[in-house]
């Protein structure tokens, strides 16, 4: 996985919110990348609930960083796990697909 950018500041009332932006954009971007040129049907709610469940820890995890009570480490997970739920979607899709 990269680098994200929050983990190499630090800030003493919250990481900014444009620095947050940033990484969860790059993440989306890898995303984005990996599904270019893919048309699948109908994905399967299971891993829906996943990627949903992910993204509620990376939005908990931004606010937390924001009031300054969040660990960047904790935020760097939540955005590999967000990322390893869509491009698990995207794997089964392409299995099923085969």
């Amino acid at each position: 996985m990269s680098v994200y950018s929050v983990q190499e500041r630090e800030y003493s009332i919250g990481i900014p919110m444009k620095f947050l932006s940033d990484d969860f954009r790059g993440v989306v971007e890898r995303i984005q990348i990996e599904l270019a040129g893919d048309e699948f049907g109908a994905v399967d709610a299971k891993h829906l609930a996943t990627v949903d469940e992910a993204e509620r820890a990376v939005d908990n995890l931004a606010l937390e960083l924001r009031r300054g009570t969040g660990n960047r480490r904790d935020w760097r997970g939540a955005l590999e796990d967000y990322e390893s739920a869509w491009l698990e979607i995207i794997r089964n899709a392409r299995d099923s697909d085969n």
